[in-house]
């Protein structure tokens, strides 16, 4: 146990911990200063030992938009299995961490650096206690953090792997709503909500409706987090947060070939949010490995258990062959 406030693990309707995270998993709160970068900041995070006496390295996760460490407990236990060390972080404005607004469910963000720079201060803060290499991963907006992290020099790891990195989105695909959202943005709207969006008040869509897994029971398991546990919702996105992104993605995709460590960008084949084709571009720019899962939906971590399977099997093989 670490001398930091611990913090609480939700548990909407008696969901368990996987059995072989059992005694290796703790919450705490880290409470980042004040400063240029603006005012403190409290966030929750997760820190798991490996399930082995000799930690094979650390995997620094970013989750995706409205995430949070207990959607990814199963996958926790799965990179702990190999031999990680696992860190994870609410970004802010999610799960436990400190909300930006008065209105808590409002998604908005100032600038994707204001994640980079949380994740890689996390980074930094529980160096003593993460052994080295450190494998940055993140999926979808975590996957933009990751990135923009890294290109922006405030993280530093030995290698990168993102699941279906939000590099490009498929419902905002010309120049002509871009920049009428960044224009709204700067009119004065960028807190409020993105109209004519399925999602309300961060209560999940029932699943015939969901973009994100064809396995009804894992989807079942993370709606219920938010149906049950009003804390951890995150309702639509803000211009704000949309104009944010589109800033991110912008600086990411134009600084691909600045990357300059081992990457694996894996795509969902039948995502219906992050358009592949920008994957592979970026990849293609970085010298990045770039996979495919064919018919997955865009919530890797979270599909059936054969394409879930193939996708970690695409992780296990890149760490293989860059000796992590």
């Amino acid at each position: 146990m670490l001398d930091y406030e611990q913090a609480e693990l939700v548990q909407p309707s008696g969901h368990a911990v996987p059995d072989g995270l059992q005694g290796r998993l703790s919450l705490y709160f880290l409470d980042r200063p004040g400063g240029d970068h603006g005012p403190a900041q409290r966030l929750r995070v997760a820190l798991a030992m490996p399930a082995r006496d000799e930690a094979r390295g650390t995997i620094l996760f970013s989750p995706g938009r409205t995430e949070f460490i207990e959607k990814y407990l199963e996958s926790i236990d799965d990179l702990t299995r190999r031999g990680f060390c696992v860190v994870i972080v609410d970004p802010r404005g999610q799960g436990l961490s400190e909300r930006m607004l008065d209105d808590r469910v409002r998604s908005y963000v100032a600038t994707f650096q204001d994640y980079a720079d949380d994740l890689g201060w996390v980074c930094d803060t529980l160096a003593p206690h993460c052994p080295k290499p450190v494998v940055a991963m993140g999926h979808s907006m975590g996957g933009t953090i990751v990135l923009h992290a890294i290109l922006s020099g405030v993280l530093s790891p030995s290698a990168v792997i993102t699941s279906a990195p939000m590099l490009g989105l498929l419902d905002i695909d010309n120049e002509f709503m871009r920049a009428a959202i960044r224009g709204l943005s700067a009119l004065g709207l960028s807190r409020r909500n993105l109209p004519f969006q399925k999602q309300r008040g961060g209560l999940p869509v029932a699943f015939a409706d969901n973009k994100l897994t064809s396995d009804r029971e894992r989807y079942k398991r993370w709606a219920s987090f938010f149906q049950n546990s009003p804390r951890l919702r995150v309702g639509e996105p803000t211009f704000g947060w949309i104009a944010a992104a589109l800033s991110s993605m912008a600086f990411v995709n134009r600084n691909a070939a600045r990357l300059g460590i081992p990457g694996l960008m894996v795509a969902a084949g039948g995502d219906q949010i992050v358009d592949p084709a920008a994957v592979e571009r970026f990849a293609q720019r970085a010298g990045s490995e770039y996979r495919v899962v064919p018919g997955a939906k865009h919530e890797l971590f979270l599909e059936r258990d054969p394409m879930r399977d193939e996708f970690f099997d695409i992780i296990d093989r890149f760490l293989e062959d860059q000796a992590l």
